[in-house]
């Protein structure tokens, strides 16, 4: 990394966010309301002055409280109404903030379990993610502001005191796109050191969402650091590609790869033809079936559907997360791929199902069951409390992840 250096040699560096966070401590670290108009700027030195902290430089937002409560914080003077949407509000529902006299709005939530929220604000009818948090999860086409409430209960999303894995943004040329595309990848602790060959779970996000969504939201990362750190997962390596199929003006697509047919969906394409034989040349990977799993959730778990059902060969282990064929469409894979299920009885070395008790897929995985239960196929099923939610997917890779592999 280049040193600092000052843009005028005669002159003394002077940094300007500590001279701010000075401030602030003097200022006792709250918001003040100054009882007289407060000056434009400050001087530092003859000659040196820096703007003067605004309530937006000395608050705190977003502030997790001791019981798991979370206050959210905006400075809008000019603002007639904020709100908050986001996962920390039961079923979704819009929380207001109110006003002070410094132009800050506020508001603070019930106490939430342990676990990792996205959150936007809504001023006056625009979205907006929250200025005062770095932290934030990309979605297909926006992106939303994140935050972690700590906890004993989701400790294995935790960032622990054990050896951490990698996380990165891999740009490739997709030939069935014939453009660029992006899929995030983890590398499990000492990959970067040693010579083994690693397994891969190929993991893909839900509808609406991005590549970056697993290892934001959903603490793909942290998950597995943690389980490899306890001896309950193996180290392996997880690729969460971009599921959505760009329109064809290039920008971001939202069709679903939804159908009853694998073929149907460039992203099955995009997968098979490009992703994996990228992995397979650029990673220190095991190429076979018991080396690679495919797993997703909801639009993704479709698409894990439709492609492990159909290449047995290729993934001995699928995941299938808060999903199911419409009923529309399951009849036909059925009649499609009837065959491959068949084939399935003795090609899967695992298949796994989970959903939600007030899922809005739940009908769909239980659908689903059936046609495997027709089929012969053994498989293993959960159906835990709660919704179609990151905190369950989150979940349901802690409970995954240690089966894969052995």
């Amino acid at each position: 990394m280049q040193p600092l250096r000052s843009m005028n040699r005669m002159r003394p560096m002077i940094r300007v966010r500590p001279m701010i966070l000075m401030l602030t401590a003097l200022l006792g670290g709250a918001r003040v309301v100054p009882a007289q108009p407060a000056p434009a700027s400050i001087t530092l030195a003859p000659g040196i002055t820096v703007p003067a902290p605004t309530p937006q430089d000395l608050m705190v937002s977003p502030q997790v409280g001791a019981d798991g409560s979370v206050t959210l914080r905006l400075y809008a003077p000019k603002a007639a109404a904020v709100s908050v949407h986001g996962d920390l509000i039961e079923n979704g529902a819009a929380l207001a903030l109110t006003q002070d006299g410094s132009g800050i709005w506020s508001v603070t939530t019930a106490a939430l379990a342990p676990g990792t929220y996205r959150y936007v604000f809504d001023v006056d009818g625009a979205r907006v993610i929250d200025p005062r948090n770095t932290q934030v999860s990309p979605t297909l086409n926006s992106v939303q502001s994140l935050v972690h409430v700590g906890g004993a209960a989701g400790a294995f999303e935790d960032i622990q005191p054990v050896p951490h894995g990698a996380v990165a943004a891999v740009y490739y040329a997709s030939s069935t796109f014939g453009g660029p595309r992006r899929m995030t990848i983890y590398t499990p602790p000492g990959y970067e050191r040693g010579g083994a060959r690693y397994p891969v779970l190929y993991l893909l996000h839900g509808g609406g969402d991005s590549d970056a969504s697993w290892s934001t939201v959903g603490r793909a990362g942290f998950i597995l650091d943690n389980l490899i750190a306890a001896g309950r997962a193996k180290p392996m390596i997880i690729v969460m590609p971009n599921g959505h199929v760009p329109e064809v003006d290039g920008k971001p697509g939202a069709r679903p790869g939804l159908s009853a047919d694998a073929n149907d969906d460039p992203f099955t394409r995009d997968l098979l033809r490009d992703i994996i034989p990228l992995v397979e040349r650029s990673y220190r990977v095991v190429a076979n079936a018991n080396g690679r799993a495919l797993a997703g959730l909801s639009m993704g778990g479709v698409q894990a559907a439709n492609i492990g059902l159909t290449h047995a060969d290729e993934f001995g282990y699928l995941g299938l997360f808060s999903t199911g064929w419409f009923p529309a469409v399951i009849g036909e894979f059925a009649s499609r791929h009837g065959a491959d299920l068949d084939a399935d009885r003795t090609r899967l070395k695992l298949l796994w199902v989970a959903y939600g008790s007030t899922d809005i897929a739940r009908p769909n995985s239980l659908a689903m069951l059936q046609l495997f239960d027709h089929h012969g196929l053994r498989y293993a099923s959960q159906e835990s409390s709660g919704g179609h939610t990151w905190f369950n997917w989150r979940h349901d890779l802690v409970q995954f992840a240690p089966l894969l592999f052995r």
